[in-house]
């Protein structure tokens, strides 16, 4: 696939999530399906304002995108919206949701057409974890029930360095290395 497009059978859609103190646009991969909703992760983001100074570092900035993205409202709203009329109430089943992580990111410094940014992308060479969650409609709270159903197991990704170990790029159209999310729900497997 060339670079920056979703694989094929998924579809793109771009959004503004606040993380910390600053506002990044955050661009998802999703596929909605069926019976049971689908599946979704994150191809890239990058602050909106690249002034912003925010009080969290970029492990946790994805951590938390990733945290927005494991709600069931969340990817109603935002993803599969036909899947709110087919939503079962709590007491008669439920859908679920695939979420893929990516254990191994990078930043490239790139020109986007516009202005140079800081991108954040999941590196080539990787290890992905699946959460499937399972999301149900509450009828006395009227809300969407969330739950963590199952998780792929530990996995082994190919880089260990850690985001504060990077040496981020100067020079436009070049990338970093690739540094390990440690929050990734599936574990680390340890050789």
């Amino acid at each position: 696939e060339s670079l920056g497009q979703c694989e094929t059978g998924y579809t793109s859609k771009t959004m503004t999530i606040q993380a910390g103190n600053c506002n990044y646009i955050v661009e998802f991969c999703y596929k909605c399906q069926v019976i049971n909703p689908g599946i979704v992760k994150i191809n890239k983001f990058y602050l909106e304002d690249s002034t912003c100074n925010n009080s969290l570092n970029i492990s946790l900035v994805l951590g938390q995108l990733y945290q927005e993205l494991s709600d069931g409202a969340f990817i109603y709203s935002n993803f599969c919206q036909d899947g709110l009329y087919n939503t079962p109430p709590c007491d008669a089943g439920y859908n679920l949701f695939t979420i893929k992580f990516s254990y191994c990111w990078q930043q490239w410094y790139r020109f986007n057409g516009i202005e140079n940014v800081r991108e954040y992308w999941p590196c080539d060479d990787n290890a992905e974890c699946e959460e499937v969650i399972k999301i149900c409609w509450d009828e006395t709270e009227e809300e969407f029930i969330t739950t963590r159903e199952s998780l792929t197991g530990p996995q082994s990704p190919p880089c260990e360095l850690q985001w504060y170990e990077i040496t981020w790029p100067t020079t436009i159209n070049t990338k970093s290395d690739c540094f390990i999310l440690n929050m990734v729900p599936c574990g680390i497997e340890q050789p």
